[in-house]
């Protein structure tokens, strides 16, 4: 094996190449050679000294040779008729031997030992950053750091072992700035500012889940739940816990004399379903009477004057129409629980006229009723 081991200063090839020949199960058991690595002791870590790497020959079968800065033993400058070390490269997997060459370009090394490279291994650290990427190929390439290369090579991320730089001196002084591309700034802006746009949709939606607006109710049915939660419990009512009434001497007692139904045990059963209104009015001028009537014919207690302006213009029902409403949902329901084999009932005429009744004396103004006892107006 003859592995090129490529990488600018600083991109790890060294310090990585350098940990992996000292560890690497396929060269254990066997001997070990390196050229001068700066600040590395080979004795203290069972590894032979190599002045100059013309002298792999001479070295057993088998050895491990590891060479740093190769290009000062086996350059360019050797010429179009490197000495015979360099060509018997060609047949050193006769001997059984592996030479690890590292340099920084594939171009720095002789034309003669490139030809006999296999595999190809380069280091790579973007932007001078911590991160380190090593690609490998089965052959040289040359130029590793291209897209194409890149590409048709296999690539892995590699943590270098800080322990190996206790054993040589990498770097006396960094001058590389780490410093990521206007386009990589440009692309992780982006993105923190749409997980920004991201999480506070979240934040607003779940804040809309959790304070969802409830649905406006009814105005007539909201006053009638507002009048109920909101009125006094009546005089003398008791209720128990689950608000049922108790029976007591106090609440069986009607409120009105002759009236038992006032009694508060029946407050909840004697919720009013509809109220007086004035229904007709009937005035006789030679009696001097003037009288009025609900809905249900019982007399309604009205001054003498609110009277005859009843009879003589007539009021306004405000309730109308909704009572026609209800007469007419209160039609529908009759009519969908009647039997689909029965008749449909036939609809009664229902008067659209005024629904207040006028009965007065016949007068240039008022109508007049005739006195049942004596017969005169």
């Amino acid at each position: 094996m003859l592995k090129l081991v490529t990488g600018l200063p600083g991109a790890g090839k060294t310090s990585n190449e350098l940990w992996d020949f000292l560890h690497n199960k396929d060269y254990e058991g066997r001997p070990k050679y390196a050229t001068p690595i700066k600040g590395f002791i080979p004795t203290n870590h069972g590894v032979q000294p190599l002045d100059h790497i013309d002298q792999w020959r001479d070295l057993p079968e088998g050895s491990v040779i590891l060479c740093d800065e190769v290009q000062r033993y086996c350059g360019t400058e050797l010429g179009t008729n490197p000495p015979d070390w360099v060509k018997d490269l060609s047949i050193h997997r006769h001997s059984g031997k592996d030479l690890i060459f590292l340099t920084q370009a594939p171009g720095l090394l002789h034309p003669f030992a490139r030809k006999l490279v296999q595999p190809h291994v380069n280091y790579h650290r973007p932007y001078n950053t911590k991160r380190i990427v090593r690609y490998s190929w089965e052959s040289v390439q040359t130029d590793p750091a291209s897209k194409a290369a890149r590409n048709t090579g296999q690539s892995s991320f590699v943590k270098t072992n800080p322990k190996v730089f206790e054993m040589y001196t990498s770097t006396v002084l960094d001058t590389h700035s780490r410093r990521l591309p206007m386009k990589s700034i440009i692309i992780l802006a982006l993105a923190a500012l749409v997980a920004v746009v991201c999480i506070g949709m979240a934040i607003r939606f779940t804040m809309r889940m959790m304070h969802k607006e409830e649905p406006v109710p009814d105005p007539v049915t909201q006053q009638a739940v507002t009048h109920a939660s909101t009125s006094p419990i009546p005089d003398g009512l008791v209720t128990s816990t689950q608000g049922k009434p108790v029976w007591t001497a106090e609440s069986v007692k009607p409120r009105i004399s002759g009236q038992p139904y006032t009694a508060p045990v029946y407050d909840q059963l004697t919720t009013p379903t509809d109220f007086p209104r004035v229904a007709a009015c009937m005035s006789s001028e030679s009696r001097g009477t003037c009288d009025c009537y609900t809905q249900q014919a019982t007399p309604v207690d009205v001054p003498m004057s609110a009277c005859l302006v009843f009879v003589r213009h007539g009021s306004f029902d405000p309730w109308l129409s909704g009572r026609h409403q209800q007469g007419q949902q209160q039609a529908v329901n009759n009519k969908s629980t009647v039997p689909e084999s029965s008749p449909a009932p036939q609809a009664v005429p229902r008067h659209q006229g005024q629904p207040f009744t006028v009965v007065a004396e016949t007068a240039p103004v008022f109508l007049h009723t005739k006195d049942a006892r004596t017969g005169r107006p």
